[in-house]
């Protein structure tokens, strides 16, 4: 083996040894720690709550139920939240965690820490508006707009989605596209001084929303169908909300199916987010793999009897 490789297996020997030894699970750890995604996600989710028009547009606010309507859709989507991350794996959850394995103030005692767990990790809300969307942020803080919710049209589909949001937490997806994007020194100038509001300032409010790679969406898909699979409900939600407006998809299909030729066009070269129809057709793939057969409700009242009662 000549002098060169030696010193490149050396070297790469030595980074890993280094990440283990530091908790860590990626380059990208080194310039945004888990403690940054935590601290980070705190501070955006401080940013929704009073309204800030870095993060919320005109006419939109964070949802607060006020009626038993209301309370019992937003306790359901919570509680589907919850589910979502109880199916999270143990090595997964734990590269969520901040070293010191603390996460949030004790609402009940500011001066206390309470550790982290599944159950306290994720923050699930809910924003009044129009656009047709979820994101997620560092740290575990998850958005459905009502739009999205008004436009499920079953159990399977809500959680589909949200397995897909924690998806991307739980791969770190936004501090890979904040690394990529922003670059090491920017980052650390804005994590030392100006915080969330700094780097909402250099890559834009909107990068929550678009920020993601075609190949970390498709991987988000990927873990909403392994969640939606390992709790038993269908994990045909996911590709059923993706078929609804293509025109060669029939979401009412016993087996959804799209061409994507037909459905191809020039906008997908440029887009972020990978095809809708070939997302409805590797999703049918994937539970055509495992031989899935599994209910697409589950709950009485369903969900959409839940959003058509709260009126939102």
């Amino acid at each position: 083996m000549s002098l060169k490789w030696k010193i490149f297996w050396i070297a790469s020997l030595a980074l890993v040894i280094f990440f283990q030894a530091c908790g860590m699970h990626s380059w990208e750890e080194l310039i945004v720690s888990t403690t940054d995604e935590k601290r980070m996600g705190r501070e955006f989710d401080s940013l929704v709550r009073i309204g800030h028009k870095d993060v919320i547009s005109a006419g939109e606010k964070l949802f607060i139920p006020s009626t038993d309507a209301e309370t019992a859709l937003y306790n359901f989507y919570l509680d589907k939240g919850k589910e979502i991350v109880n199916a999270i794996d143990k090595k997964d959850f734990d590269a969520l965690l901040t070293r010191e394995r603390l996460c949030r103030n004790n609402p009940n005692n500011q001066n206390e820490r309470v550790a982290c767990n599944k159950n306290n990790f994720f923050e699930f809300k809910i924003i009044t508006s129009k656009t047709l969307n979820a994101f997620a942020v560092p740290g575990g803080y998850v958005y459905f707009y009502t739009a999205i919710l008004k436009n499920f049209q079953s159990e399977s589909e809500l959680m589909g989605v949200l397995g897909h949001e924690v998806g991307h937490v739980v791969l770190h997806h936004s501090r890979e596209s904040m690394v990529k994007s922003a670059g090491a020194s920017a980052l650390i100038n804005i994590f030392l001084g100006d915080g969330i509001a700094g780097l909402i300032g250099l890559l834009g409010a909107n990068f929550w929303l678009m920020g993601n790679s075609r190949e970390n969406e498709a991987e988000a898909d990927v873990m909403g169908f392994k969640y939606t699979d390992k709790i038993g409900i269908s994990s045909r939600g996911l590709g059923a909300f993706f078929c609804r407006g293509l025109k060669s998809c029939d979401a009412n299909a016993a087996e959804l199916e799209c061409n994507s030729k037909e459905e191809s066009s020039a906008l997908d070269v440029f887009s972020t987010h990978p095809p809708s129809c070939d997302r409805v057709n590797s999703n049918t793939k994937r539970m055509k793999e495992v031989n899935q057969n599994l209910p697409e409700n589950r709950s009485v009242p369903s969900f959409t009897e839940l959003v058509k009662a709260a009126g939102i």
